[in-house]
């Protein structure tokens, strides 16, 4: 009753290892506006009661909101729908349109070593721009969900006390979720040892 929705389908720019886009294969595609309010409105009618907003990363580790935002907004306007989305790095424009349009809550994922954020998602830049978009949620008024993958440097722990660290820092964080490493078979980490 609580499905998730990609809006870009399987693609996802970054083909982090520890994904390469099999997390996106069993979420409803939504790739236009359109398609998302049409589903949520499908989805409402069935009674379920709240979607989660996902979808792949462009090479930036953004998601593309703004196109989506008025579909946001009708969906929330026309259904009692509960809105998380699963932000990606995020600018405080973009997550005030979102907030404004409705958004319920953010999810994040929060890494705190630059070398597991660069060499597993494939990003040229550091945690500074996970840290900048907890500010941004925050600045939003949006209530932050950070998620923490544990064992995320294969398999080893490094960096999840730096994560904890920078959580600790926003008072818009309402719960913190601890995930550990899910190793899925046709990644780079499929043969990591369990955390």
């Amino acid at each position: 009753r609580y499905p998730a929705i990609s809006l870009t389908g399987t693609h996802c720019a970054l083909n982090c290892d520890h994904c390469r886009s099999k997390i996106l294969a069993p979420m409803i595609p939504a790739v236009t506006p359109e398609e998302l309010l049409r589903r949520c409105l499908q989805l409402s009618e069935s009674g379920t009661l709240g979607v989660l907003i996902s979808g792949g990363c462009d090479g930036d580790g953004r998601l593309p909101w703004r196109a989506f935002i008025p579909a946001i907004r009708e969906i929330k306007s026309r259904t009692d729908l509960f809105i998380s989305i699963h932000s990606g790095l995020i600018d405080v424009e973009t997550a005030r349109r979102l907030k404004d349009a409705g958004v319920d809550q953010a999810l994040i994922d929060v890494i705190g070593d630059d070398q597991t954020f660069q060499e597993i998602y494939h990003v040229g830049f550091g945690i500074a721009r996970i840290y900048d978009s907890l500010a941004a949620l925050q600045r939003a008024g949006l209530a932050i969900v950070p998620h923490i993958v544990c064992g995320l440097f294969y398999g080893r722990i490094r960096g999840e006390q730096q994560a904890v660290d920078m959580i600790s820092k926003f008072d818009a964080v309402e719960q913190v979720v601890i995930v550990a490493l899910m190793r899925l078979r046709g990644t780079p980490l499929w043969h990591t040892p369990p955390v």
